[in-house]
């Protein structure tokens, strides 16, 4: 099988790239590697340097066509950013991907992944927040993934483009073996970054400590690289046997607060983090934590690694033999 994957090269692209290669499939990565590195592919792939919004990308990566599918990570990712550039944030999450869908048209490509988020849901009305909720995003990033997923709809209602929209929760965590993990440039995610000032004495930005949560601050539901990494394959398993266009959510169902979050980095690291307390930041909701019923009662699947320590301990292990990344 051959499956085209955007933003292949970056933490979870690659994960997924790995274990496509490793089952022995033809893969073609596009990515800028703007914010990725090279080094996290494995040997096999095929890379394509450029963009999703590039028409002659898409020409020479789908001309023929013998791709079966494509998996589309490629995007922006940062919710406080996107509220200080929004153009930027709805130009690559928004309107170059439907070049994609143009091309996918063109060639006859007809299954797509795309990666979407809980960010899409906004402050949520109960928890677990299920699929069905209202979407209400706080930040254009979040209505980036959002919009995309009803042009999909709009995609396979016109042209039967058939798509799995992943709602993910809180990536996080390092392959077992600590051979491969997460290296955002720059980096933005807690675990990492609270794991970097427990190592260097630095200090650790906490953003808000007066939401409506248990302690005050942002509460958050994080799923394993590996389980994610998991899902993807099922997701395409199922859109190659015939599943028609849906949205899941990918997550533990557990919500832990940023606090709980530092403390388990600090005792894993064994050091204490020098923590600044600041205000809210704009744009991020207070708690998202994920339904998981129908993860489990339709796809039949539940998470094998997300508990909060063993994603912790693995992070560790991946940035205590990688203190620079790739």
């Amino acid at each position: 099988m051959k499956v085209v994957v955007t933003g292949g090269a970056g933490y979870i692209g690659s994960h997924v790239v790995r274990r496509l290669v490793g089952r022995g499939d033809k893969v073609v990565v596009i990515d800028l590697l703007e914010s990725s590195s090279e080094k996290s592919l494995p040997e096999g792939v095929e890379l394509v340097k450029g963009d999703v919004g590039d028409r002659g990308v898409w020409e020479r990566v789908l001309g023929g066509s013998d791709v079966n599918a494509i998996l589309h990570f490629a995007g922006y990712i940062q919710a406080g950013e996107s509220v200080l550039e929004p153009g930027k944030y709805l130009t690559n999450n928004l309107v170059k991907p439907v070049v994609m869908l143009e091309a996918m048209v063109k060639s006859g490509v007809n299954k797509l992944i795309f990666s979407s988020s809980a960010g899409i849901y906004g402050n949520p009305e109960k928890l677990p927040i299920w699929e069905d909720h209202s979407k209400r995003p706080t930040n254009p990033y979040g209505v980036t993934k959002w919009l995309f997923e009803e042009v999909l709809g709009y995609y396979d209602r016109k042209y039967g483009i058939k798509s799995v929209s992943l709602r993910y929760f809180n990536a996080a965590g390092a392959e077992v073996g600590g051979k491969y993990g997460e290296a955002h440039i720059p980096e933005s995610h807690i675990i990492p970054l609270a794991i970097e000032a427990a190592k260097s004495g630095g200090e650790f930005k906490l953003f808000g400590t007066d939401y409506p949560t248990a302690d005050g601050t942002c509460v958050r539901d994080y799923i394993h690289i590996e389980d994610l990494g998991e899902v993807h394959l099922l997701a395409l398993e199922k859109l190659l046997g015939g599943a028609q266009t849906d949205a899941i959510n990918v997550g533990s169902g557990k919500g832990w607060t940023n606090r709980q979050v530092l403390e388990m980095v600090e005792r894993v690291v064994g050091k204490k983090i020098n923590i600044r307390e600041g205000p809210q930041r704009a744009g991020d909701a207070h708690t998202l934590v994920a339904g998981v019923e129908k993860m489990k009662k339709e796809w039949g699947w539940e998470p094998k690694h997300s508990d909060l320590a063993e994603i912790v301990r693995s992070a560790w292990e991946w940035h205590s033999g990688h203190p620079e990344g790739y």
